[in-house]
């Protein structure tokens, strides 16, 4: 398909981005372009003005800080997946990252962009929710930081203001143990469901657990109910069930050509499930 009539900007700083998109309530910024491309060839999406962020160095970058990971938003999801920092620190992103589309796709998408495409599919905001990740975001106006939970309001919307811009990306460090469980009907198409789940050990027993699902809803589902149910228990594979049960209680699991609702909710609880156990080391 053509694409609509749109302007296109290439600006070298941040600064300059921001002025650009505070001026044109119709402009859009590019990152990798893999979503917004195809929505606009599909007229899923039609901005004015397109305000391509490929020139600014500035947003690029991986650097450990006192423990904590900032990301450059435009940093690519290959350059994230090949990281040794990324590796050490968060090793969640890089597992995640497997299941990103294809290696054309990563070698060109953001995590800056699928952060802020806010795809309910998506892999990146499921990780970003359950390591507490802190979106910056810089304006006019100045800087804010927005943390994971409060970003992501519904299926491609966001916390992003008009004339902001997502720049970086800050995961905080923790002492839990990951593991990210994903289906799709073939490798790199979107999910039917993903599940993320993160335990703090002591042998047996969870001492603290995180879970957040995707790929059900229009954005992470995060449950505390199933962190205050998993503390203090011997971890098997009865609690672990229950525990996805809890966590998945009161969604409203969506349908779509990938999958119905009724089948997502059985994939979501067995892959809550599977993450569970292999985050706490204990053989299902």
């Amino acid at each position: 398909m053509k694409f609509p009539d749109f302007s296109y900007a290439r600006p070298a700083t941040v600064t300059e981005a921001i002025e650009l998109l505070a001026k044109n309530s119709d402009a859009r910024p590019l990152a990798g372009g893999q979503s917004l491309l195809p929505m606009m060839a599909l007229r899923m999406a039609s901005p004015g003005l397109l305000v391509d962020l490929g020139s600014i160095r500035e947003l690029e970058g991986i650097q450990e800080s006192e423990g904590e990971l900032l990301i450059g938003a435009m940093t690519t999801h290959d350059a994230n997946a090949r990281s040794p920092v990324v590796a050490r620190l968060v090793p969640l992103l890089r597992e995640a990252l497997q299941h990103v589309a294809h290696q054309a796709v990563r070698n060109r998408g953001t995590i800056g962009g699928s952060l802020a495409n806010a795809d309910g599919s998506a892999e990146m905001p499921v990780v970003a929710v359950a390591l507490g990740a802190i979106m910056s975001l810089q304006g006019q106006h100045g800087t804010r930081s927005v943390s994971a939970n409060d970003f992501f309001e519904g299926h491609y919307t966001t916390a992003i203001r008009e004339g902001e811009l997502l720049t970086h990306i800050v995961f905080p460090g923790n002492r839990k143990t990951w593991a990210f469980e994903e289906v799709s009907r073939r490798p790199g198409d979107f999910a039917m469901a993903m599940a993320a789940a993160g335990t703090e050990m002591d042998g047996r027993k969870c001492l603290d657990a995180t879970i957040v699902v995707g790929g059900i809803s229009d954005r992470p589902v995060k449950s505390d109910d199933a962190t205050a149910f998993l503390r203090g228990k011997a971890l098997d594979r009865s609690v672990a069930q229950h525990a996805a049960q809890i966590a998945l209680e009161g969604v409203r699991f969506r349908s779509d050509i990938q999958a119905d609702a009724r089948f997502r909710a059985k994939l979501a609880k067995n892959l809550v499930t599977r993450a569970l156990l292999r985050a706490g080391g204990v053989d299902g």
